[in-house]
């Protein structure tokens, strides 16, 4: 295949996925009194990285003053509320996690990740991962 037939292939595939989905959104997720050790062990419990939702694109986690703060893109706000429910809530109540949590959900307004695959490979040295390796 040239390289006008793959670009071709690939608008249509693009346009296939925009008629598919029509809206995007972020969730954030503030977890106050959330330490890094509970929060790798919630991570394990849900057993986040080995089994994900399939409507979830992405997971980020951040320190906040008092806690966590984690950002999570989903295909809708829906499959989202169903996770919590199902798994997010379980899980926190089998670790007596009890933690004042703030959510919010709101349609994405703007993507822009111009260095996504350099990002994959240097979250595997990020404290939260489960990749990472203590030398």
């Amino acid at each position: 295949m040239d390289w006008h037939e793959t670009r071709r292939q690939n608008r249509r595939e693009d346009a296939s996925f925009t008629r598919r989905v029509n809206m995007i959104y972020v969730t954030t997720l503030d977890v106050f009194g959330l330490t890094a050790d509970e929060y790798r062990k919630l991570l394990d419990k849900l057993k986040r990285q080995k089994r994900t939702e399939g409507s979830i694109y992405l997971h980020l986690t951040s320190e906040i003053p008092g806690g966590f703060r984690i950002v999570e893109i989903w295909d809708s706000p829906e499959t989202f509320r169903d996770f919590l429910k199902k798994r997010f809530r379980p899980a926190n109540k089998a670790l007596k996690l009890n933690r004042k949590t703030s959510i919010t959900v709101a349609p994405l307004h703007n993507f822009f990740g111009p260095r996504l695959v350099e990002l994959r490979r240097a979250a595997r040295t990020l404290p939260g991962s489960s990749h990472r390796q203590i030398i």
